[in-house]
Parts: structure tokens; sequence; C-alpha cells
């Protein structure tokens, strides 16, 4: 009897040492964040232990087989090699649990395949640098996989062969039933989560390890068809814009993408937090300035396709890298190259990093200016790139030397993670999180920027549209909500045509792209956007986090998983969405579910038929 309760509390240690990983980073996401409330605990826990065991079944499949051999090679060799098996398989699980949850501030969902897509290209540098500011999780992941891995050989299991084999053949259908996730018609997803847990809920009960394992391969859209195909014609038909002629001539296009500058930390907030952002701000009273808009997508590479090719982000994984990325799309590079545009981009990071480079390549772009064509190396920052005062110099006098008419993207970084400055900027205002001085920094290199090309011949001929490509840290619950969180600044400023507003209707980073065709020429537009331009047209706002769709227009906001659980917020006078008014408003519940359905089936059957150019 001892033997057997001996063997039964070994069983029971090794299994907690194998959901530890699971377990870790699910406590720290709700210590962390107060927002991932459970409403639930029973149902929450049996949706964690359900997925949980799936993610177990499989992740350890590996350890398992090893296991199994080693009843019939019972040698020492075996059983270190086993040891090595399971340490590998435990350490990953832990670090890509722990560091998609220390991403979790910045990209507002848990991430899965797509983080090593995020991750490709960049620097050794930009990695040292996580590992120093992270130290303390390092060591904490080094600690806990040195104590499982002596813990590991204590565990071994006294009973007959017989038994030993019987546990085996159990122990196999079992990882085969969990992995399945058990005897229903389709196998475990991650709907079913949704289906019966709130969306904080589902934040923090599926783990990072298991939205890897269902990411990772699954690259393809899965069409589903809401409507009739004469439905859904006819509202592609409306994707055709026709503009009027605006009757520029021929103007410059410098668009500016500020990086991480969330609409939190300007004067345009809406939460009375002080604004680091001066400069900014002044130059938004002097523009056409949308205070209601939002990035569509949480990545920095989403905001280049969202507003050079206009395609929001309405996948799990950026749609550059994805398996539609040379779909035969209308770019601004392209198309103003066509026309006779001169075209650049500029990022001070390395040319590999963000897959920038590679992509706008593929778009036609001119030129691409990059760390490694900056003439002075000693303004690297020692991480990420360029230092952006110097930088933004570089720029204009890069401008300056481009032949006219041209287009060019300006993509900032020193308000990226390390969020390193020039010492002597240190004056700066450190602000409430570390982000805050080096947006304090960026808007005064913006300052100088701006300074140095007001005399150029062809700034009166310059269009300037600003954005953020998305927000970063937000402290308050506004900004955290299903929309706040991708709320950034967005104007066009251009004093010799453009006279100063304040335009309160939604606007988007995929109207850039109407915007810019609308600007250069007068042709027809394929567009998901509409041209800010352009008063005659609204539309929602439509976004994906990976997990969770929301749908804004002008005054309501609605969520949807997906599946069955819709919330619907007036994020107007309700910027946490705290009240949920669905079974308030269930008409404009059904119109908006009806529209966003609609909107989904459209991106879908133009990225699957690769259909952007006809109606």
């Amino acid at each position: 009897m001892d033997l057997r309760i001996k063997n039964i509390v070994k069983c029971l240690l090794f299994l907690f040492c194998l959901v530890l990983p699971f377990w870790v980073s699910r406590f720290w996401l709700l210590c962390s964040y107060p927002d991932l409330t459970v409403s639930d605990p029973i149902n929450y826990l049996i949706h964690v232990i359900r997925f949980d065991l799936k993610t177990f079944a499989i992740w350890y499949s590996p350890l398992f087989i090893f296991l199994g051999v080693g009843i019939f090679i019972q040698k020492k060799w075996w059983q270190f090699l086993t040891r090595i098996v399971f340490s590998l398989l435990f350490l990953f699980a832990l670090v890509f649990n722990l560091i998609a949850v220390l991403y979790f501030p910045i990209s507002k969902t848990i991430v899965g395949a797509e983080l090593f897509q995020l991750l490709a290209g960049q620097n050794i540098w930009i990695v040292l640098g996580y590992i120093s500011e992270y130290w303390y999780v390092i060591i904490l992941v080094l600690v806990i996989n040195t104590l499982l891995f002596r813990l590991f050989k204590q565990i071994n299991l006294i009973m007959a062969m017989s038994y030993r084999i019987i546990l085996a053949v159990f122990t196999f259908l079992a990882l085969g039933f969990f992995a399945r996730g058990g005897i229903a018609l389709k196998p475990l997803n991650l709907m079913d989560a949704y289906a019966d847990l709130n969306n904080e809920e589902v934040t923090t009960a599926i783990t990072p390890l298991y939205i890897l394992l269902e990411s990772y391969g699954k690259q393809g859209i899965q069409y589903e068809a809401y409507f009739s195909d004469v439905q859904l014609h006819e509202a592609l038909s409306n994707d055709k814009k026709i503009y009027d002629d605006l009757s520029f001539n021929r103007p410059n296009i410098c668009l500016i993408l500020l990086e991480s500058f969330g609409k939190e930390y300007t004067g345009i907030n809406q939460t009375n937090r002080p604004s680091y952002t001066p400069f900014l701000d002044s130059l938004m009273d002097q523009s056409i300035n949308f205070t209601n808009a939002y990035a569509n997508g949480l990545r920095s590479i989403d905001a280049v396709a969202s507003c050079l090719a206009g395609i929001p982000c309405l996948m799990k994984q950026p749609f550059i890298g994805s398996l539609y990325t040379q779909s035969d799309i209308n770019t601004i590079p392209r198309v103003l190259k066509k026309d006779g545009y001169t075209t650049s981009f500029f990022h001070g990071a390395d040319e590999l990093s963000m897959g920038f480079k590679r992509y706008l390549q593929f778009q036609d772009i001119g030129n691409y200016y990059a760390k490694q064509n900056y003439p002075d190396i000693s303004d690297f920052d020692g991480t990420w790139g360029i230092y952006d005062e110097p930088f933004l110099e570089y720029c204009g006098k890069t401008l300056t030397a481009q032949k006219q008419p041209w287009f060019s993207g300006i993509f900032t970084l020193s308000s990226h993670h390390p969020y390193k400055i020039p010492e002597r900027y240190n004056y700066l205002p450190k602000g409430s999180t570390e982000i805050h001085q080096s947006i304090g920094y960026t808007d005064y290199a913006l300052s100088k920027f701006f300074r140095s090309v007001r005399s150029k011949s062809w700034f009166e001929n310059t269009i300037f549209i600003i954005t953020a490509d998305h927000s970063s840290f937000n402290e308050t619950p506004m900004y955290r909500s299903s929309t706040g969180k991708y709320a950034v600044p967005l104007f066009v400023y251009s004093p010799k045509w453009l006279a100063p507003s304040e335009e309160t209707r939604v606007a988007q980073h995929i109207d850039i792209y109407s915007t810019i065709r609308h600007l250069t020429s007068n042709d027809n537009v394929i567009s998901f956007g509409n041209s800010l331009f352009d008063n005659s047209r609204t539309q929602g706002v439509v976004l994906f986090d990976g997990n969770i769709y929301t749908y804004t227009n002008d005054s309501l906001t609605i969520e949807w998983n997906g599946n069955k659980h819709v919330r619907l917020f007036n994020y107007q006078s309700d910027p946490a969405h705290q009240n949920d008014l669905s079974a308030e408003q269930t008409d404009s519940v059904d119109r908006m579910l009806q529209e966003l359905k609609m909107y989904i089936q459209k991106y879908n059957y133009r990225m699957l038929n690769n259909n952007f150019n006809n109606q």
C-alpha cells in the first residue's frame, strides 16, 4: 500500500511539473492586469483544465514517447536523454509563455506563431537588450528549470514490468483523448472557449503555448459565407470609390509613422492625462485633425500594410509575410511609381528589420533608406537603430535631393523598446511609464525636422499625413478597451492648401491609402477604406486582435468573438466599455453584427480570390 501511494504521489508531482508553465503565465496575467477578471470561477476552471490537458497532451507527446520506450530500455543513458527532452520541452513552454505575457501590454493580445515573424531579422543587440531588461525573469526560468531537471531524476515509478506496460497503454490512450479535447464531433478549439467564456476570461484561460500550437502552420483564411453570393457582390461593388478631382498640382506626399505614439500620450487624450507631445499637439492645431482615429492593427508591420496597401489586419498573423503578401494589390509605391512619382521609405533600424524592406521592394519602392545607409554610425543607439533626431535630419536632406513629385514614408524608432534617447535629453519628462520620455524625445526631433524643412523649396507643395503605427503601454481603462487600445493620432498637414479643422467622425489607417490615391489622381479605387477628404461616405472601423472582432461607428462599438458572445457599448459616454447595452439595444446589435459579418466575408473573399482590382 505504501508503494502505491508513493507512485501516485510521484505521478501527481510529475504532472504538476509539466503544467507549471501554464499556471505561471496564467497567474502572472491575472495578478498584473485587474481588467482580466473571472466572473464564473467554476466554469472558468473547467475550461482551463480542458485546454491545459489538450496543450499538455500535444506539447509533451515527445516526452511520453521517450518514457514509453524507456520501459524497455532501462539504461542510465536513456534516462538521461529523457531528462534532456523533458528539460527542453519544459524550458521552451515556460519561456514562450512568459515572453507572450511580457509582450501583452504592447500586443494587447496573446501572440502565437506570429511572434517568430516579428522577431525575424532583428539585430542580436535588440535581443540582448530584452535579456538585460528582464534579467530577473531569466534567472527565475533557469532556477525553476534546474530544480525540475533534478527533481525529474527522482520521479521513478517502482512497479512490475506488466504494470508499466498497462500504465503506458493507458497513458497513450488518455493523451489521444486529451489531444482531441474530448469525444465531441469536432476537436476542441479556440472557438469553444469563446462560446462559453467572456473575452477577459479567455485571455488567461488559454495559455500562450496553446495559441502557438493552434496558430502554427495555420496561415490560411477560413472562409465562411454569412450571406449569399448576390448579397456579397452587391456589397463588393460598394468598395469601388470614385473621387472628385481635388485640383492639387501633383503634390509631394510625406507619410510619417510615429513608433508607438498612442493617443493616450498626446494632447488629444480624453482622460486629462499629461501630454508628452507639445510639438505634435501644436501641429494638430494647424491641420485637419481626426480625433477619433484608429490603427487597423497592433503591430508596426500591420500599419505599413494598412497605410500603403489599404489592407486591415483581420488575420491572426500579419498580412506582410502571410500567404497573401504577393496578391495583386495596387499599393501606393507601385501606383505612384507608374504615375511618375519618385518613391522612398526611411526607417533607421537594420534594413531587414520588421520585413519592411523586402515587402516594399516587392511593391517597387524606389529607394529604401535604413541604418546601413546612414553616414554616421556614432548616432546608433546601441540596440535598435539611429536616434530619431539625427535620422530625421538625414531624411530632410535626402528629401530635398529627391526629384519632385515624390512620395516618401518616414518611420521613427526611438520610442520603440528599449526606449533609448541621447543622454543630453534626460531632462525631458520621464512620465509614469518608461516609454513617455522617448515619446517626448521623438516629438522634439519632429519639431527640429519641421523647422529645417519649412524653408525648402518642396515644402509648400507637400502634404504631410502623420499618424502612429500603434499604441503601446496603456495606463487608463479607456485606452485598454477593445477600441481604445487602437486609438492613435491621425492628421493631415499642409499650410498652403488645407485649412485647420477638427473631425470627430471615425477614421482609420486604411483611409490613408484611399486618401493618397485621392490626392494624386482621380482614378477609380477599390479599397476597404475611404478618402479622408470624402465626407459623403461614412464607414465604421473593423478591428481584430487575433481573438475578438470589434466594429465601431461614430457612437457605438460592438464586440464579437466569432461565436455567440456579443457586447455593445456606447464608447462616447462609456469609453472604458463598462456598461454592456446589448440586451437593451437589440436592433443596434443585429444591424451592426450583420454589417460586421459582411465586412469579414468581403475581406476573406478578396484575400482568397486575389480580388483587389475588381468589384
